[in-house]
């Protein structure tokens, strides 16, 4: 029976729905009524910030065993929500340049963090299965929500479609672990040992697990991540490639150490440098800066798969520490980028979003130029930003595990994604626009809310950078 303690554990679990269902309402009842719900979102947004803190320090099974309030997954929460709400503070100014500031946007966006928290903080199989469906069917919506361009109706299109090949395999590996374990129930699974040795379940763990490599973006099941980011609505491409992959992350993480990672160490180390070359090498050949930063996000599935190979006490710490320093600085380059890009006259496609467009963007637009360069380095891993720091805690840790080569490997292609994240610094600052950007150039119109949530995510890349033992020390007081 479910008592009203429990309903208090899940308070931000409970806002989030609740706010989402409010705006359907006021959508329904309510016609101007974009301002209101952006304010709304913001607060319910932050509010459940604030509310998750309250179970700090608590180690909770509720709901007849179904859902796991911890310290690990109040921190994977909160990295997400913090990316939503920088996302949301972004999203006005987006939606009123490109045409679709409609009040569902919102909802979608609400309804996809319910399912995230629900995946971080499932103690059941079918739980996490719920949550994975909840935030994909609203992904699925919003990549297309540029509805009048035909690449983000593309891109919804294919991200669908792949999506649901990989939910059977998902289903199927649920399937077999019920079918060995006879339970749902982490927990019981965790506690039965004699489960890992058995092919059928260790079968159907690996299906299981690569609907969660899919949504990380880890090769080979990254296919659908340039074309999607490419043509999904800008802001909504720098949510998916944060918020929807620490949502994973924060998801099998808890499984992989219950089945006992050592079985599967070589295997995630694999991955980890497959990942890692793919997505920087073919970054090098980029033009297109949506697709740039999408190979990016693939390289930086390979950098948090350097971390689950290593998978020890430090890793943990290195793995949530990247993700939130990630956050930051993959959000905000995809926000800057929103900011610049413009409609080609008689055409719904965009221009602004080949590299050639930032070259003088240092004279044109010196504030978000400066802007961009931070997050380029921070990405790039150069001290002394928050990239730096994740990169080195992820590497660091594999070293402690004896997974020198792999740590090497990481350091290497860390080096030659330098070179591209570079080439955008220096066209910026040491490069001259070209005539026909300078002829059909007009000065970028100052979006106070954009800037003002790329401010944020400076902010935050700057002083975890600077400061990194302030993330340690909050992360301290969460996970011990």
């Amino acid at each position: 029976m479910i008592q009203l303690r429990e309903i208090y554990e899940v308070i931000p679990l409970v806002l989030i729905a609740f706010s989402a269902c409010v705006i359907l309402l006021i959508e329904a009842f309510s016609k101007k009524n974009q301002s209101t719900v952006y304010g709304f979102s913001i607060i319910a947004v932050a509010g459940a910030i604030a509310a998750s803190f309250l179970s700090i320090n608590k180690e909770l099974i509720i709901f007849n065993q179904f859902l796991r309030i911890s310290n690990a997954s109040i921190m994977f929460s909160v990295i997400i929500l913090t990316g939503v709400l920088i996302t949301i503070i972004a999203s006005k100014n987006y939606l009123e340049k490109e045409n679709i500031n409609f009040s569902e946007y919102y909802s979608l966006i609400l309804f996809s963090v319910l399912g995230m928290m629900l995946m971080v903080s499932a103690n059941d199989i079918l739980i996490i299965f719920i949550g994975l469906e909840l935030m994909s069917v609203c992904f699925y919506v919003l990549a297309g929500f540029l509805r009048l361009r035909q690449k983000s109706n593309e891109s919804a299109l294919k991200y669908f479609l792949l999506g649901a090949f990989i939910t059977g395999f998902i289903l199927y590996g649920i399937a077999l672990i019920y079918g060995v374990s006879g339970t749902t129930n982490l927990s019981e699974i965790y506690l039965n040992k004699k489960l890992f040795t058995n092919y059928v379940f260790i079968v159907g763990f690996a299906l299981f697990m690569i609907g969660f490599l899919f949504k990380i973006g880890v090769f080979p099941f990254h296919m659908w991540i340039p074309d999607v980011y490419d043509g999904a609505p800008t802001i909504v491409s720098g949510m998916l490639s944060t918020a929807g992959k620490i949502a994973a992350v924060g998801t099998i993480l808890p499984f992989i150490l219950g089945v006992n990672i050592v079985n599967f160490k070589l295997i995630f180390s694999v991955a980890a440098v497959a990942t890692m070359m793919y997505g920087n090498i073919i970054a090098l050949a980029q033009t297109n800066i949506k697709r740039l930063l999408a190979y990016s996000s693939i390289a930086s599935a390979g950098y948090i798969f350097v971390g689950v190979a290593a998978m020890n006490e430090f890793a943990l710490k290195g793995i949530a520490y990247y993700l939130i320093a990630y956050t930051f600085m993959q959000l905000g380059a995809f926000i800057i980028v929103s900011l610049l890009e413009k409609r080609d006259d008689g055409s719904r496609d965009y221009k602004n979003i080949d590299i050639d467009f930032y070259k003088g963007l240092g004279k044109r637009n010196p504030l978000l130029a400066t802007f961009l360069t931070i997050f380029l380095f921070s990405l790039a891993g150069i001290p002394p930003f928050a990239g730096f720091w994740g990169k080195y805690y992820l590497f660091y840790a594999a070293i402690q595990a004896n997974l020198i080569w792999l740590s090497v490997i990481g350091i290497l292609l860390s080096l030659v994604g330098v070179y591209y994240y570079l080439k955008i610094t220096v066209y910026m600052w040491f490069s001259d626009s070209s005539e026909e950007v300078m002829d059909s150039y007009v000065k970028e119109p100052a979006s106070g809310t954009g800037i003002f949530a790329t401010s944020l995510a400076v902010i935050g890349t700057v002083v975890l950078g600077v400061d990194p033992n302030l993330f340690f020390r909050l992360f301290k007081l969460i996970l011990e």
